[in-house]
């Protein structure tokens, strides 16, 4: 046990080191953890930590998906149901066969099929993409992952059985998704129900974790799919029961799986990268082309003919999308931890993942760093370009006031003489002129930046409030009482914000 934490501490501290330095190249913070972990896997400056599949699946993978499902935007899921559905089953079918035909392995095809969308939700909010967009490629990867789990785990127990019985198969498939729905919706409207018996957030967090792990074991007991039970219940829970959660636990729930999400997210692209070796990676550098080659045309099959055929019933995804839908398509924790689930007497596994892990190493750089100046250049960046100009101007006006806050202490102080104070004070109250005259055309020009701007204040100002009430608690100025009924008003207010977002 010591070990073990001791290795988890580690892997914190250097995600952290990686997280800081990652800010100051500009490099998406996932991205450069994968580099670095490629970096300290081959030259070996730490001990290589393994990447269990049995932790990735059971522990990690329930964390990031209910994480996800409390964020999504149910009215947006609602309105982009048909892409999202198309996409995530018989565009995942599709990926399936057509790279499974290009390397003739149709288990590897299925570990290729699921689409790591941690790095591209990240890079499409960078630049401040179509919400709608971000809503298809976000509920994409909820279901996304449980079909390609469902189809690599149905295509290894036909392997390992050593016959097709398409009946068979059928059956079980159908088991596997039905049952692990099942299981998630059931237990969803179980703690739903609860939530409603309870005022106190601490419960309410509980009740959720609960329901991600709960529904996630209790699929696996009936051999049905964990992940879609995750989803499920997640779903479930945010459709029905959110409304009955207080305030108070709103906030509390999102803070606590948005920072179990980062944590794991932060320690699982380190691992991804620490089991890179750049001199083993070589020796399979003409398989893992391949590869490439094969997820890219999969992706491209399972896009491009299904969207075109969604647009004969009105559905129409632009064709600038799906350009982004294909690039999109990163490879990372799920295909790596599904390919080292295979058993070690399957022929050809280590083929298996030196190909998988090469080209979650390519995708997550080459098309993960790209990603931003492909979206751009499809002209998905424009809303960027004024949000750019607005924090410029917001940036000179901040400047220029604590320069000229500076100006007046020192002239106090009798450091500067009356001609110097007033050129100097002038010219700043000539910028600070200049840029709120900027910032008021741009927030006229642009109403919906106005709002966010609005929204981002508000939020700013009920922390530094709670944080006032919290403090007078401490300092006894104020009874636990008084406080408690502040601290709803406050959270009530800041979940009100998060609803408006969603709206």
């Amino acid at each position: 046990m010591h070990g073990t934490l001791t290795v988890a501490l580690l892997l914190l501290l250097i995600a952290a080191a990686v997280g800081f330095l990652a800010k100051r190249l500009r490099i998406h913070y996932n991205v450069a953890l994968v580099l670095a972990g490629a970096a300290l896997g081959t030259t070996q400056a730490i001990p290589r930590v393994g990447l269990q599949p049995e932790i990735v699946l059971q522990v990690f993978l329930p964390i990031l998906l209910y994480e996800a499902t409390l964020a999504t935007d149910l009215r947006r899921l609602r309105e982009n149901l048909s892409p999202v559905v198309v996409l995530a089953g018989p565009g995942v079918l599709t990926t399936l066969v057509v790279a499974g035909a290009i390397l003739h392995a149709g288990l590897l095809g299925a570990a290729l099929a699921s689409t790591d969308t941690i790095a591209v939700i990240a890079s499409f909010r960078k630049v401040r993409v179509s919400p709608r967009l971000a809503a298809i490629v976000e509920n994409e990867s909820l279901f996304n992952d449980g079909a390609a789990i469902v189809a690599f785990s149905t295509i290894l127990a036909v392997i390992e059985k050593g016959r097709f019985d398409p009946g068979r198969s059928l059956v079980d498939l159908a088991w596997v998704t039905v049952v692990g729905l099942g299981c998630g919706l059931a237990l969803g409207y179980a703690v739903a129900h609860l939530v409603r018996g309870t005022d106190d957030h601490l419960m309410e967090i509980m009740l959720t974790a609960i329901a991600a792990y709960g529904s996630a074991l209790l699929a696996e007991s009936l051999h049905a799919s964990a992940v879609l039970a995750v989803v499920a219940a997640g779903l479930t829970l945010r459709g029905v029961g959110w409304e009955s959660v207080t305030p108070t636990g709103k906030v509390a729930i999102r803070s606590v799986w948005e920072v179990a999400a980062f944590g794991v997210n932060s320690v699982l692209f380190l691992l991804i990268g620490l089991q890179e070796d750049f001199h083993s990676l070589m020796a399979y550098a003409g398989p893992v082309g391949w590869g490439l080659l094969a997820l890219t045309v999969g992706r491209a099959a399972a896009v491009y003919p299904w969207l075109a055929l969604l647009r004969l019933f009105g559905h129409r995804v632009p064709l600038r999308w799906q350009h982004l839908l294909v690039w999109g398509n990163l490879k990372g924790s799920l295909s790596m931890a599904l390919v080292l689930a295979v058993p070690a007497n399957l022929p050809g596994r280590d083929l298996l993942i030196g190909i998988v892990f090469g080209c979650a190493l390519v995708t997550l750089t080459v098309q993960g760093l790209s990603l931003a100046r492909v979206t751009r250049a499809l002209g998905e960046g424009r809303r960027a370009e004024e949000a750019v100009r607005m924090e410029q101007e917001q940036g000179r006006l901040l400047a220029a006031r604590a320069g000229q806050a500076e100006v007046d202490r020192l002239q106090r102080l009798g450091l500067l003489h009356v001609g110097l104070f007033q050129r100097l004070r002038a010219a700043y109250q000539g910028v600070i002129a200049r840029s709120e005259r900027t910032v008021r055309d741009l927030l006229v020009a642009h109403s919906a930046e106005e709002e966010r701007q609005a929204r981002n204040v508000r939020r700013r100002l009920l922390a530094v409030e709670k944080s006032a009430v919290q403090d007078a608690v401490t300092s006894g100025i104020l009874s636990d009482e008084a406080a408690a009924e502040l601290t709803v008003r406050i959270d009530r207010d800041m979940a009100e914000l998060g609803a408006d977002e969603e709206g």
